[in-house]
């Protein structure tokens, strides 16, 4: 079930980060609170639920779209500030760096939640 649910949540990711993210989502990531941001970060949650809701009862769904929710939005907010105050373009090794190390936290994110749900701990 563990690898069901990994799967389910890194497919959520691509299409909630690539597949629909719009402009206004990642405009204002920068600044706390921020629509764009705070609907960018529902948009995951959305995704979790759905993902997860084969799996697992409403309540412990509803759990982890918060969870979700909270993290995926403060890592989009730290690497969005750190992007800002030292900005790279995509043809520089730091561009990558900062890229994949968000990319990282929100697959952990996932691991956390597959780990949570599968130990029942929950």
């Amino acid at each position: 079930m563990e690898l069901q649910i990994m799967c389910a949540l890194l497919i959520k990711h691509i299409v909630a980060d690539y597949y629909v993210q719009a402009n206004f989502m990642f405009k204002d990531k920068h600044k706390y609170g921020s629509w764009g941001g705070v609907s960018h970060a529902l948009v995951h949650g959305i995704g979790t639920g759905l993902a997860l809701t084969p799996f697992v009862s409403i309540a412990v769904v509803n759990f982890m779209i918060v969870i979700d929710v909270m993290l995926h939005y403060h890592i989009d907010f730290v690497k969005s500030n750190y992007s800002i105050r030292y900005p790279s373009l995509p043809s520089e090794q730091k561009y990558w760096v900062v890229h994949g190390t968000d990319q990282l936290m929100h697959v952990l994110t996932y691991v956390l939640i597959a780990w949570l749900v599968v130990e029942e701990i929950v």
